[in-house]
């Protein structure tokens, strides 16, 4: 009888291993998830102590049978007993936190540095006995890399608990953009819900997506650019002149002998050491360009007329005429009246004229720069470090090769019952009826998205248009003639509660969500300038969770991003009136330039702070790209297989409007000509070695706790049964 029990035991928990069974029972998996200590010596990481825990919840909510303790019952817990949610806890200590939080599991980790990239050390603890459950190894080096390691990370944590397989970082393929013949930009719109409910006050947003196809070098249009360059006595600190040579020397060995240039450098006066004339005189460029020094003030407004001035001189249509201006300083020369200097931006483009916008360092005017890059539809760069101002300057160059379509502009006219509240991503000018707004050049393979807020009539019956939009354009590589078309959406009224919900588009409630946010953080941001430091950090630990709920909800990169980026921010506000004036300006300026990204849907990742980066053989450094992770991870490849084996993926609900499946920004591919998903993620599993078996059932024991359970009733058990025969 006893060996009869036993054997049943035993067989119960191996059936537990194969099928994927929950540990627990399912009114059992509460895990609570302390913070990560950051353990790399590099204190500009240190928001990720709270920030990876967060992001691990927004996967985990994904599993109904998975109940996360609160983190702020956590931390009194806690503090009753003299501890901290980052800090060490022992295996006495983590069996009695479990208890009263009520817990079965206890989630710990760390970051520490490893190499030339960064590791997150975590382990997962059953909360009765103290045994490892599960421990995972994974290693980044950007914030994209970092996400798509903690939802790896929730992935495993799920199947480990619940036997469920879930995939989070892997996202559904996307459609494709259809362009109309010839072509070269393509315009969509959508509604965050094409039912709305009579009597709701609830707004409606208008979602407007702007494509652009890719184009080959050799269609390129010619370049009228005007290179405007401060040389006031503050560029000869830190070698900041240099580079902009550097810079400029990059920008005349790419332009074609059908390209213009002119060169403008200012202090307190102005000077046009290369007059606007055809780039075929390179080496006469080079050699001015080495030339200049630094001296004087900043009479930035005096530059930038004159850079207008040469551009104007041969603006024409079928080019691209732009002013490129770099300074380190504050205005003070000349016109220094922020409205005064937007307002002559606004009038250049009229004329057909850009300007884009490059400031360095930590002492110009962040708030003027970039609402000059606002109004004179072009583009903004913080460029924190000098030596970055190469590569900057090689990015907005690579974009103006690739110019295909000009004069961009949307009008949005609403019904005569519909208000525009808000717009969101693009400065906007209302006339009568009419918005306005101007979008400038578009480069190829472009992403732009334009929300609206909309307050239309709360009773309504049956169908109504919501507003005309209309997009007119210059295309400048398919019919090289002016392109007008337009779209009305409308929006059916219902009483309908169940048809409203299902006919959600997902994907306008994620860029609504994460748009609306980025005010908010704008909003925090201004509070700082204004010294209310308290008063912002209330409003960063709000948005927090409002940005969480909606990453919990649509599990997007973009929203998991906004996470750390609040995250980063409120940690760098922590005694933030003792940090030196520099520090502080740096902060700011970051902060704003990061918004406007997002908002701008700029794709550049930058890689986490590194010490003394490590040069390794190209050959051998790993491919981060998401496809070629079974390269690495050769338990991640049989585990992927196993999910197509065994339940079908449960994944995020998937609503059927056009957009609903898109979770990240697209780009367009260029045979296909549809967007595609880049992800990036370098991750690498330790498992926990498993200990040698007698039963062939045993071999493929994946749990190490269950192991010591078998082992346990066994021993209990022969000790039983020599006991029965003494």
């Amino acid at each position: 009888m006893l060996k009869y029990r036993l054997f049943l035991v035993v067989f119960l928990l191996a059936f537990i291993t194969f099928t994927g069974t929950s540990l627990f029972s399912q009114d059992q998996l509460r895990i609570a998830i302390m913070d990560f200590q950051n353990l790399s010596n590099i204190s500009d990481l240190d928001y990720l102590e709270k920030a990876i825990p967060e992001i691990l919840i927004t996967g985990l909510s994904l599993s109904k049978k998975i109940k996360i303790v609160e983190r702020t019952r956590l931390e009194e817990i806690l503090k009753e007993m003299q501890l901290t949610l980052s800090g060490a806890v022992d295996q006495e200590r983590i069996v009695e936190v479990g208890k009263i939080a009520g817990a079965k599991a206890i989630l710990l980790g760390s970051i520490i540095k490893a190499g030339e990239t960064f590791r997150i050390d975590s382990r997962l603890i059953d909360a009765s006995t103290g045994e490892v459950i599960l421990a995972e190894k994974k290693e980044w080096s950007s914030e994209s890399e970092v996400i798509a390691a903690v939802d790896l990370l929730a992935e495993q944590i799920i199947k480990s608990l619940t036997g469920e397989s879930i995939q989070i970082s892997e996202k559904e393929p996307t459609e494709g953009i259809e362009f109309p013949e010839g072509r070269s930009v393509a315009m969509e719109t959508a509604l965050n819900n094409n039912n709305r409910l009579i009597g709701s006050d609830e707004p409606v947003y208008l979602q407007i997506e702007l494509f652009s196809q890719e184009i080959e070098d050799k269609e390129r249009i010619p370049l009228n650019i005007s290179l405007v360059i401060d040389r006031s006595g503050s560029m000869a600190s830190e070698r900041k002149l240099d580079y902009v040579k550097k810079a400029a020397e990059f920008v005349v060995n790419n332009l074609g002998v059908d390209d213009i240039l002119s060169l403008v450098t200012y202090e307190s006066s102005i000077q046009t050491p290369i007059k606007a004339q055809n780039a075929n005189r390179r080496e006469f460029f080079l050699q001015t360009i080495r030339s200049i020094t630094s001296g004087g003030s900043t009479n930035l407004s005096g530059g930038m007329l004159e850079g207008y001035t040469q551009t104007h001189k041969n603006r024409r249509t079928g080019q691209v005429n732009r002013v490129l201006l770099l300074s380190d300083g504050l205005a003070n020369r000349g016109i220094t009246d922020p409205r005064i200097l937007q307002d002559i931006c606004r009038e250049r483009v009229s004329r057909g004229i850009s300007i884009s916008i490059f400031g360095v360092g930590a002492n110009y005017n962040e708030d003027l720069m970039l609402g000059l890059a606002e109004y004179g539809s072009g583009n903004y760069y913080f460029i924190d470090t000098p030596e970055k101002i190469p590569a900057i300057f090689s990015q907005e160059l690579k974009g103006l090769l690739a110019v295909t379509a000009q004069n961009v502009k949307l009008e949005i006219e609403p019904n005569s019952d519909v208000v525009i509240q808000e717009v969101y991503g693009y400065i906007s000018e209302s006339s009568g009826n009419l918005t306005r707004i101007t979008i400038g050049d578009i480069f190829s393979n472009e992403h732009r998205i334009i929300i609206l807020k909309l307050i239309p009539p709360k009773d309504y019956s049956g169908s109504l248009q919501l507003a005309r939009v209309t997009l007119t354009y210059d295309d400048v590589i398919g019919k090289k003639e002016k392109i007008e078309e337009s779209s009305a959406p409308s929006v059916d009224y219902t009483n309908d509660k169940n048809k409203v919900k299902e006919n959600e588009n997902r994907y306008v409630g994620q860029n609504v969500n994460l748009f609306t946010s980025t005010v908010q953080m704008q909003a925090a941001i201004n509070m700082v300038d204004r010294g209310e430091i308290d008063k912002a950090r209330e409003v960063l630990s709000k948005e927090v969770s409002s940005v969480k709920l909606a990453a919990e909800k649509y599990q997007t990169v973009e929203l998991k991003k906004q996470i750390l980026a609040i995250h980063r921010y409120d940690k760098s506000l922590e005694k933030y009136i003792e940090k030196p004036a520099a520090e502080r300006k740096l902060i700011q300026k970051k902060e704003k330039y990061g918004q406007y990204k997002t908002q701008k849907r700029k794709e550049v990742e930058e890689k986490f702070p590194q010490p003394k980066p490590q040069i390794i053989d190209k050959q051998q450094k790993p491919d981060y790209n998401r496809q070629d992770i079974k390269k690495s991870e050769p338990s991640i490849r049989k585990e992927r297989k196993s999910k197509q084996k065994e339940t079908e993926i449960i994944r995020p609900q998937k609503t059927t409007s056009k957009k609903s499946s898109k979770s990240t920004s697209p780009v367009v591919d260029k045979k296909k000509s549809k967007p595609v998903v880049k992800e990036k993620v370098k991750s690498v599993e330790k498992k926990v070695e498993m200990l040698p078996s007698k039963k062939s059932v045993e071999k493929k024991e994946s749990r190490p706790v269950i192991r010591e359970k078998i082992e346990k009733i066994e021993t209990k058990g022969e000790s039983k049964k020599q006991n029965e025969r003494d």
